[in-house]
């Protein structure tokens, strides 16, 4: 990210660097020539003014003056000093003025030996050095001037005619290149808070192209990452349907098998019934015969007594195949299995029933798991069918009380019927339309094969509450 927005910064500083040392150096340039112009100037100037100085020295001497002839000795006065150091230290330029100071010199040479004559020559010779001077030096300071407006060109004009456009363009650039991609990529981040993984279109744009292509590789984990997630949901609510399937299956079989057992439980009480009155007519019969003196009914009862023993046999022998082997008890942990015996009950129940369990954590007893486990779930759903379609709340609550187990569920219902509570619970006798009567009834001999006991009562609002006690071996 900081590549992508250093980038741009960094051209452009190099750009402008470049363009400051160029108008840096057109600067100097020119300033460098107009200091050799005015130097030159100068120098034309103060040329100008000795040789006017000169002029004028000569035309005031007071020997030129008076005519008189000048003495060779005077050679060496202060005069001829001046006119000699003048064309000794002239500056040789190429301007013009040589000529004409090589024209100028031998009058003034003249005049100093007292020629008068030459005196027109000078002051006309002068008058044209001047001249060639004072045009030379309009030229330079005309020179001067253009290359100070070129100056005020590259200093003032030049970098807004180029600075403003720079400026114009960067931020055409900025809005274009980084802030519409930047506002495209803020309303797909929205886009993707919602839901809506959509991946940016390729772009040439080399400034911002990292930064979209880290994007789309996020657009596409995320994508994959969200597919594994709806597999793996997808998976675990198939392997939960499987095992509640299962479950339901097994606890279907379970319920099948206990209405088998009340049904034998019920048969080998009705054999039991039947046995004892045959055992009278069987000894009644044997008493008949000792005392029987008709040979006709002697010979028949010994046939129907035969039959009596065969019927009794019979009904020993459903005794014994009603007596059912009790499951072996094991250690269980009570709460794991109250959670997983409720996942169960929310696929049975509807959806408006609320259930609540209070169950002490690691709570362990030791009890046959799947008779407990049924025996659980033939009171939920007892209250379940009670609450029916217009809901309500189940509550379960189990606690350890010394040496036994106390499991009571209470619902919200209407509570047991009058007739249950004064007769008790009997096999196949129901107080709900289309029951069966072999809920309650399994749940009471699943307690009476262990020892404990199941009671019923109403609470003080008319509430159902089961209570089921069992001995904790653990």
């Amino acid at each position: 990210m900081h590549k992508i927005l250093y980038r741009p910064i960094i051209v452009i500083s190099l750009v402008l660097g470049m363009l400051v040392m160029v108008e840096l150096l057109a600067l100097g340039s020119i300033t460098w020539r107009n200091l050799s112009r005015i130097d030159k100037i100068k120098q034309d100037i103060s040329q100008g003014h000795e040789l006017e100085q000169l002029v004028l020295d000569l035309l005031k001497d007071p020997v030129l003056i008076s005519g008189e002839k000048i003495n060779p000795s005077l050679e060496n006065t202060e005069l001829h000093k001046k006119i000699t150091h003048f064309f000794a230290n002239r500056d040789i330029g190429e301007n013009g003025t040589e000529a004409l100071l090589d024209e100028i010199k031998p009058f003034l040479l003249n005049i100093e030996q007292g020629k008068r004559q030459d005196i027109s020559q000078v002051l006309s010779v002068s008058q044209k050095i001047f001249n060639l001077q004072r045009s030379n030096e309009e030229k330079l300071l005309t020179q001067v001037y253009e290359d100070s407006r070129l100056e005020l060109n590259f200093a003032v004009v030049i970098p807004i005619a180029v600075l403003l456009p720079a400026f114009l363009l960067g931020i055409r650039f900025f809005r274009r290149q980084i802030l519409s991609p930047l506002n495209s990529l803020e309303q797909l981040l929205k886009r993707l808070t919602d839901g809506e993984m959509q991946p940016i279109e390729d772009r040439k744009d080399p400034l911002m192209q990292p930064l979209f292509s880290s994007y789309n590789r996020l657009i596409r984990r995320l994508a994959e990452l969200e597919e594994e997630h709806v597999s793996h949901t997808q998976t675990l609510e198939r392997e939960i349907r499987q095992a509640t399937h299962a479950l339901l299956e097994q606890s279907h079989t379970l319920a099948r098998s206990e209405r088998l057992a009340a049904v034998g439980e019920l048969a080998a009480s009705a054999a039991h019934e039947l046995r004892n009155p045959l055992a009278g007519i069987q000894a009644a019969l044997e008493n008949m015969c000792g005392e029987c003196t008709d040979p006709n009914i002697t010979e028949r009862l010994p046939l129907v007594s035969t039959e009596i023993k065969r019927l009794t046999n019979r009904l020993n022998d459903l005794l014994a195949y009603s007596k059912q082997q009790p499951e072996t008890a094991k250690v269980i942990n009570i709460s794991k299995l109250v959670a997983d015996l409720l996942t169960l009950l929310k696929y049975q129940v509807h959806e408006n029933i609320k259930l609540i369990y209070s169950i002490p954590p690691n709570l362990q007893s030791l009890l046959p798991e799947t008779e407990f486990r049924q025996a659980l779930l033939n009171l939920l759903l007892n209250s379940a069918q009670e609450l029916g379609k217009q809901g309500g709340t189940i509550n379960l609550t189990i606690n350890k009380q010394a040496d036994s187990l106390k499991v009571e569920v209470y619902d919200s219902g209407q509570g047991f019927p009058e007739n249950l509570l004064e007769q008790g619970v009997r096999p196949f006798a129901s107080y709900r339309e289309h029951g069966t009567g072999l809920g309650l009834s399994m749940v009471l001999r699943f307690a009476r094969s262990l020892g404990g006991q199941l009671s019923l009562k109403n609470d003080s609002q008319g509430h159902a509450c089961a209570t089921l006690i069992l001995p904790a071996g653990v």
